[in-house]
């Protein structure tokens, strides 16, 4: 749902009632939460704030932040309440029934997948209630089996009998949010923590254990019918056999207990065990992912700091003194005992020469970590603005040959190559000279016994039967504006007892967040705040005190990278003295 960018239709910071009344809702919806819990979801000394959007698909919707970072949202569905985003979850993972899927499965979510039965990890056999007792349309989440850290949210696409009747095929998980879509790109979200693996035998079990408390009392209350039938003889055969299954089951739940309990034994693992562990699997990993044959021969002191540090896992840190080997090269030299590299010592400094990149360590390495998310590069400062126009019902008949629907949002150069190739294909081209077709007439709306026009007029009164848009892509979010883009809007107003202050509107527009914008501008020593409610304006104003056209204006044009014709009210900027001597 939030896979493509979205439109925000409004931003407001919540009142004081208005976050109570939020804080009840949750607690209607999720009554496993405690006060306290919710109140520290949604804390009274951070800005909570609303935010109304327009999905790609076109889905009504509002997202709830808390200092930026989005923390539930509701869809304009019929079935749908209040949903954790999975920030809310990584505090709270039982807030939603969670279906647990493969690391693998989730690139394809954050491509746009549901998730399918197939790639759902269930406990062998598969039963009745293998899935839960779940209706179609329920919110659960979506975590994986090396992580109880979810990375998914979304509804059921059928109940859980129709996934057990359905033989393992077909939709399971209706995905709405996902981990690396564009609501997650809102503030600085936190990375993903380590909650442990999943236990796939317990959850198992405990549905099944939940949704059979009424069939296993039927079936005793039937047992106990029969047994009253049956001869006395019967009935102390029967218990005898009973009171030996009894025993039997007592021995096998010892024996699973004496293994599970063995099994935590040898999961504690002694500290120096544990960092010799890790500094083999950085080591391992850094020379599998990042190492390149052209690198060598490199430096171990540029080998160490460059990638064998850059390996740890995010929530881990490479101590060597605290591993049995003390030293890098002491590591390094059983290393090379073990034929994964080469090294040579010239003046005292040790390199690396070769890496053996098939040696079996390396071909057998399993890599824990999720890849870093693309985020980070494409964020920037600079806002773009590109004209774009949406596809409407006029053009679908020629667009669609091409892939495109109505409501698609096309750039002008993609339109004439469409309208190009459409063209060339019906023949209607001699030179600049473009033959009209009974189709191209009717999109065009020529006159009747118009038979040709020249080949730029009818691109461009192609176009015309579109709607014109505005894309502004900042931070890695794109916002889409219909028709005329309103430029950022400065303007100096006198307050009562004659103080001056600088007001700008319109900075949602190009996707600059308010909050940021007016931290800057106290870097000057003017105080600067956020109005939501000035009469007349849909979008948060910042004002500062006193003249700051021109602070405003070059923040605007060198480090947002706007360009002058978007921007309006230079000339509410102080004169200068020498022109005033005139």
């Amino acid at each position: 749902m939030f896979i493509k960018p979205f439109k925000v239709k409004s931003y407001n910071q919540l009142k004081g009632t208005e976050r109570k009344k939020l804080c009840q809702e949750i607690l209607a919806t999720y009554p496993t939460l405690t006060e306290g819990e919710t109140q520290l979801l949604i804390p009274k000394k951070k800005t909570v704030s609303i935010m109304k959007v327009i999905t790609y698909a076109g889905q009504l919707g509002k997202v709830y932040c808390v200092a930026d970072i989005p923390m539930f949202f509701q869809l304009d569905f019929s079935h749908c309440t209040l949903l954790p985003t999975i920030y809310t979850l990584w505090h709270h993972p039982n807030l939603l029934r969670v279906f647990t899927t493969r690391l693998p499965v989730v690139p394809k979510l954050a491509s746009g997948a549901d998730l399918m039965l197939p790639g759902v990890v269930v406990k062998e056999p598969v039963t009745l209630y293998s899935f839960g007792k779940l209706e179609k349309g329920t919110p659960v989440s979506v975590d994986t089996a090396d992580n109880k850290a979810s990375v998914a949210v979304g509804i059921t696409a059928r109940s859980s009998e129709d996934m057990y009747m359905s033989g393992g095929h077909g939709r399971c998980v209706e995905i709405l949010h996902v981990m690396g879509d564009m609501l997650c790109q809102l503030g600085k979200p936190p990375l993903r923590p380590n909650l442990g693996p999943v236990d796939i035998d317990g959850v198992n079990d405990e549905l099944a254990s939940e949704n059979q408390i009424n069939e296993n009392s039927d079936e005793r209350l039937a047992n106990a019918t029969n047994n009253l039938e049956i001869s006395c003889n019967n009935t102390l055969e029967t218990e005898i056999s009973t009171e030996e299954n009894v025993e039997e089951t007592r021995m096998e739940e010892f024996e699973e207990t004496e293994n599970v309990i063995a099994g935590q034994l040898e999961a504690v693992i002694d500290p120096v065990q544990e960092m010799d562990n890790l500094l083999e699997y950085c080591f391992l990993k850094a020379c599998k992912k990042s190492v390149k044959s052209s690198d060598l021969p490199m430096l171990v002191s540029n080998f160490s700091k460059n990638h064998l540090l850059v390996a740890c896992p995010p929530d881990r840190n490479i101590d060597i003194k605290k591993s049995r080997y003390k030293k890098l090269s002491v590591f390094l030299a059983e290393m090379r005992a073990k034929g994964v590299i080469s090294t040579s010592v010239i003046k005292g400094v040790e390199s690396i020469l070769t890496i053996k990149f098939d040696h079996p360590l390396l071909k057998e390495l399993v890599i824990l970590e999720e890849p870093a998310p693309p985020s980070d590069p494409v964020v920037s400062n600079t806002a773009v603005v590109s004209e774009c126009y949406r596809v409407t019902a006029d053009v679908v008949p020629v667009l669609s040959k091409f892939g495109y629907e109505k409501g698609d949002v096309m750039k002008r150069a993609e339109i004439r190559k469409c309208f190009t190739d459409y063209v060339k294909a019906e023949d209607l081209q001699n030179g600049k000279i473009l033959k009209l077709n009974p189709q191209l007439a009717g999109i065009m709306k020529t006159k009747a016994d118009q038979e040709t026009i020249t080949m730029e007029d009818g691109i461009n009164k192609f176009i015309g039967r579109m709607t014109h848009m505005h894309a502004v892509t900042l931070a890695g979010n794109t916002l889409l504006h219909t028709g005329k883009l309103e430029p950022i809007d400065m303007r100096v107003i006198v307050r009562f007892g004659g103080k001056k202050v600088t007001l700008i509107n319109n900075l949602d527009t190009f996707g600059i967040n308010s909050k940021e914008f007016s931290k800057e501008c106290q870097i000057i020593g003017a105080s600067a705040t956020i109005s939501v409610d000035r009469v007349g304006k849909k979008t948060p104003t910042v004002i500062v005190q006193g003249n700051q056209i021109l602070y405003v204006y070059k923040l605007l044009t060198e480090k947002y990278q706007i360009k002058k014709n978007y921007i309006r009210g230079l000339e509410f900027a102080p004169k200068k003295h020498g022109s005033q001597k005139k």
